[in-house]
């Protein structure tokens, strides 16, 4: 029986499915799926949809692969229990976040998984060249990987206890679940860097040493936060600036904001600083400068540090110093220990807070900076 149009698949006097036709013309399942499709007594012609795809209906290879993938990911076959939005909530390039995918869906192309492929291939790391290859050992265990967590600031995250399961999926995973998203995205970042670097030895015979894996791990985090942070401020600005202000300090204490500047073209980091008392009324200000160029969170940290031998230098010992770097001030809280320069200077920071207990440190946003941040600017100009 030929079929012109899902018309002929219902009675004739009346909208609703003939159910013995259906039935005797298709598989129970596909029958079964037909009925299950209730007919509107409004629609007058028949009308081919894609009900996958939301805006228009019709079909897409994105929304095809979407609903492909829905199949495959919810069979046990293919499902992978794990906090996965953690792994796409990372605030890191989009790149690193997809390698943490592939290395969590079993997708990575260590040596050990190309065996399980059926590929031919020595074993061993082509780092250290010492144990079999898989993704425990490349971004947690193998001496390269160790050190250069360390030397990115993150070896309290590496051998924390809560992190010390028997895979690097599950590893993944709990790091997600219990660090913020910055620290995620860091290490992140860093694991990117890592395996770049198992690449470019594998295929190049180039070397890094971990100091400079942690330090492009590093760096190249803080650029993409630098400039995620200014469209930030950029888009939603207009409408912070109605809500954030500066707050004054509690009572017998002072308030320091403090922030840094940097000119293009001016070849100079200049920074900015302020003193207002529990009145709000100014009490000093500074401004400083140096003929020298350094990275944003570098520059900060200079700020903060020049502010707290200011606040020293003059007897005030219950001061609240605030910073609109978050990652700076996240580092003094999280008490963060390195040998490259920001954590040098963290390190210092920590030290006088130490000797000076009163010395408080708080992040804000710009909008309630404004002060030390036109302070800052003027210094260069």
């Amino acid at each position: 029986m030929k079929i012109g149009s899902l018309h002929d698949l219902s009675h004739e006097n009346y909208k609703a499915w003939n159910i013995v036709k259906v039935r005797n013309l298709f598989s129970r399942d596909v029958a079964e799926k037909i009925l299950e499709t209730p007919l509107v007594s409004s629609v007058r012609e028949d009308k081919v949809v894609w009900e996958e795809e939301e805006r228009n209906e019709c079909y897409s290879v994105k929304s095809g692969y979407k609903l492909a993938m829905c199949y495959l990911i919810g069979s046990d076959k293919y499902h992978v229990m794990g906090n996965w939005n953690g792994i796409w909530k990372a605030q890191a390039l989009h790149k690193a976040r997809h390698l943490l995918w592939r290395l969590c869906r079993g997708c990575l192309p260590t040596r050990s998984r190309l065996l399980e492929r059926r590929v031919e291939c020595t074993l061993n790391c082509p780092v250290c060249d010492e144990e079999i290859e898989d993704e425990l050992h490349i971004f947690f265990s193998c001496a390269v990987a160790r050190d250069s967590w360390s030397a990115a600031g993150l070896s309290s995250v590496l051998h924390n206890d809560t992190y010390q399961q028997t895979n690097a999926m599950d590893r993944i995973f709990a790091v997600c679940s219990n660090e913020s998203s910055d620290i995620v995205g860091r290490v992140t970042m860093l694991l990117w860097c890592i395996w770049q670097n198992r690449n470019d030895k594998l295929w190049n015979d180039n070397v890094q040493k971990p100091r400079q894996i942690g330090r492009h791990a590093f760096d190249a985090w803080n650029d993409w936060y630098s400039v995620h942070k200014l469209q930030s401020n950029t888009v939603s600005g207009t409408t912070e600036a109605d809500l954030v202000r500066w707050e004054k300090p509690a009572l017998d204490w002072v308030k320091c904001n403090v922030d840094v500047a940097f000119v293009s073209g001016s070849g100079r980091t200049s920074m900015g600083l302020c003193f207002r008392d529990n009145s709000g009324h100014f009490m000093a200000d500074m401004t400083q400068w140096q003929q020298t160029v350094i990275s944003s969170v570098e520059g900060e940290a200079w700020a903060l540090l020049l502010a707290m031998e200011e606040a020293r230098h003059r007897g005030l010992d219950r001061v609240q110093f605030e910073s609109d770097s978050k990652f700076l001030i996240e580092a003094i809280h999280m008490k963060r220990r390195g040998n490259y320069e920001f954590l040098s200077i963290v390190h210092y920071i920590l030290s006088l807070m130490s000797s000076f207990i009163n010395f408080e440190v708080k992040f804000v946003r710009r909008q309630a900076n404004l002060v030390a941040h036109t302070l800052a600017r003027a210094a260069n100009s």
